[in-house]
């Protein structure tokens, strides 16, 4: 995998998250960004450049202004051929049947992973999704 993209708002989470997947071994790229608009923004900057994207995002679900779900419906509305290429992983402190429920509605959302991360669960979702490194 080449790019990963982390979306938190929580920068200590961010910090240990991107360790993590460093640590790991599976991507040779995290990019980190402190809001669901930051991440927006960031993507929008790659559109035309599918290349240059992410192949997984790790998403939280409650941050302030935009949540994981208000993200989830702007991505939704990318170009498919952009879209099309990222996995999207909420990566969430809920316990909420719904969270997760909501979360499986979006079709670009393949798993929803209990914080915190690890190294077994960052390499599960590797092998899920076939990527290997």
């Amino acid at each position: 995998m080449k790019r990963v993209l982390l979306i938190d708002d929580d920068q200590i989470s961010n910090l240990i998250n991107e360790r993590v997947v460093k640590k790991s071994g599976v991507a040779e790229q995290v990019v980190v960004c402190n809001s669901a608009k930051s991440g927006l923004e960031f993507l929008s900057s790659l559109q035309g450049q599918q290349a240059a994207g992410p192949e997984v995002i790790l998403l939280d679900i409650n941050m302030p202004v935009m949540d994981g779900f208000g993200f989830l419906e702007e991505f939704s509305r990318y170009p498919a051929p952009f879209r099309d290429k990222v996995a999207i992983a909420m990566l969430t402190s809920s316990l909420n049947e719904m969270d997760k429920t909501r979360s499986f509605q979006f079709e670009n959302v393949v798993d929803f992973i209990s914080k915190p991360l690890n190294e077994t669960k960052i390499k599960e979702l590797t092998q899920r999704l076939g990527i290997v490194r």
